[in-house]
């Protein structure tokens, strides 16, 4: 079963902020990071049940090449993608 996908206008906005950071640094660097996490989010749809909770009902799933997790939560048959944030980031930032 896939479930639906939701994205919080927060965790977007992470992921755009971090991408143009990224970018900043290295051309092209940017849309890696971007398909990356569309990657991610792909896998999580798939199944979300394969993540740990983390805290709480929140489950975590790091990003590959890249050090940040996608925090979201599953209800029903929707995944909640909270925040994209960077491992050494504060987790509690956005709750």
């Amino acid at each position: 079963m896939k479930y639906s996908l939701i994205v919080k206008p927060e965790a977007e906005l992470d992921t755009l902020k971090s991408a143009k950071w990224y970018e900043e640094k290295q051309k092209n660097l940017g849309p890696r990071f971007l398909d990356e996490v569309e990657e991610k989010l792909c896998l999580i749809t798939q199944n979300p049940l394969h993540y740990q909770v983390r805290y709480k009902a929140t489950r975590l799933a790091l990003v590959e090449h890249f050090p940040y997790a996608v925090h979201f939560i599953v209800e029903e048959e929707k995944v909640i993608v909270l925040a994209v944030l960077g491992t050494r980031e504060d987790p509690e930032k956005w709750q």
